[in-house]
């Protein structure tokens, strides 16, 4: 039987109302085998041109500290997480728990850690598709939803629409513009709107990863996001994809 592993991401967000925001760390918590561990990001460098307010000793003294904190609770004691991650509601705030399946503990905690630090691996350690979907999976059967992967769906006009995850409210859809040319991608972009504007009475979730500090700063990123936008799809970075999936978004 598959066992459950709470988790939730520390983020930077100085000025929430734009919605920009950095990760900075993830608590995980799973009481049935008593693990409990912070895990931050080793790339201060990077985090620290976020926002140039950031002083990076402070903030690696800041992340160290919640790290010490959370080794000094004692087996003796029951660790809420819920709980904890109240506390933190400024500009270093946890976003609410997540649960997610695991058969292997510290696999899906190497597997979340690549998820939310990318940058803190080489390239050839980064996460794929493939893997990206895996998590999606796991978050999905957490939330006790059934689901298929890899899909061939009936469109308006009997052709196949091919998603990468679809359950009986909404289908999925994965894009990984790291490294691609934003300006052909403009056209694959154009066709998933107009496949998710055939309205079968279900949802249809667009997830990306596109890992630059202000995507919004990049005109074909614009572009992609602004015909997704303006599609029945509902388009997110593959970081918001905990919360929309069990529906905290």
């Amino acid at each position: 039987m598959r066992k459950t592993l709470k988790y939730s991401v520390l983020r930077y967000s100085p000025a929430k109302i734009s919605g920009e925001f950095i990760n900075l760390g993830i608590l995980f918590s799973e009481e049935s085998v008593n693990f409990h561990a912070f895990y931050y990001s080793k790339n201060i460098a990077r985090i620290a041109k976020f926002d140039d307010m950031l002083d990076p000793k402070v903030l690696r003294e800041f992340l160290s500290g919640i790290m010490q904190d959370i080794e000094g609770f004692s087996t003796e004691y029951f660790f809420d997480i819920d709980y904890y991650v109240k506390f933190y509601i400024n500009d270093y705030e946890f976003e609410k728990p997540k649960i997610i399946e695991y058969d292997d503990l510290d696999e899906i905690v190497d597997a979340l850690k690549k998820t939310y630090f990318r940058f803190d691996y080489p390239k050839n350690e980064r996460p794929t598709k493939f893997e990206d979907q895996r998590i999606l999976a796991d978050l999905i059967m957490a939330s006790g939803t059934d689901f298929s992967r890899n899909k061939a769906v009936q469109g308006k006009y009997s052709e196949s629409i091919h998603y990468d995850l679809v359950t009986a409210d909404y289908y999925v859809k994965l894009f990984d513009f790291d490294g691609k040319d934003l300006k052909r991608c403009i056209n694959t972009a154009k066709t998933w709107a107009w496949n998710s504007n055939y309205d079968d009475g279900k949802k249809v979730y667009i997830f990306y990863r596109y890992s630059q500090k202000k995507p919004e700063d990049s005109k074909e990123f614009k572009i992609i996001s602004d015909i997704f936008n303006d599609s029945r799809a509902d388009f997110f970075s593959i970081e918001e994809s905990a919360d929309v999936l069990q529906g905290a978004g």
